[in-house]
């Protein structure tokens, strides 16, 4: 492709340089009376010659017209090949359909995930609940433990006194029963 358009761009350049130094020939021709000689002499020539002479502008014209036209051609076939390229970048249908399936995808997790965020602070309550629960229930296991103890102490102390006044009792009545004897 590169070296077409390289020889067509060689070609166009040289049917340029011909058109110019037609142009300047027809603007500025070196003998300029050349012609007059055959309107008396020839006039069925020169007839000829003037429409050869219509007919190269005219031919001079419609070349100029056909670069131009080319070059617009080419344009336009470069303005064709670049926006083919960003159509096939673009994504096709199945592309649409996937994005459809991902949104509605992540539309559900958003949901769930709002509903285990619900559930995470509903969780969160019933832990705080159940920790002041416990918090309560160990302070009431302390206080039983007290007096639990309390109670096993004075029970201990009421028995030591029992036993202190049985052995008592029992050596007064030992004495006793030694000073009978």
């Amino acid at each position: 492709i590169r070296k077409e358009v390289y020889h067509l761009a060689r070609e166009l350049m040289h049917e340029r340089t011909k058109v110019k130094a037609l142009e300047s020939e027809l603007g500025n021709p070196l003998n300029v009376h050349r012609w007059r000689k055959l309107e008396g002499s020839d006039p069925a020539a020169y007839e000829m010659i003037q429409k050869i002479q219509v007919l190269q502008k005219r031919l001079i014209a419609k070349s100029q017209e056909s670069v131009d036209k080319s070059s617009t051609i080419e344009h336009k076939e470069k303005l064709y090949a670049e926006l083919k390229k960003i159509l096939a970048r673009q994504p096709g249908p199945e592309i649409a359909e996937q994005l459809a399936v991902y949104k509605s995808t992540l539309k559900e997790k958003d949901q769930q995930t709002d509903q285990m965020a619900s559930e995470l602070v509903m969780h969160r309550s019933q832990v705080g609940e159940y920790r002041t629960e416990i918090d309560r229930i160990v302070r009431e296991l302390h206080d039983v433990k007290v007096k639990f103890y309390d109670q096993k102490k004075k029970e201990q102390q009421h028995r030591e006194r029992l036993r202190s006044e049985r052995t008592l009792s029992f050596q007064s009545q030992v004495a006793e029963a030694r000073a009978t004897l």
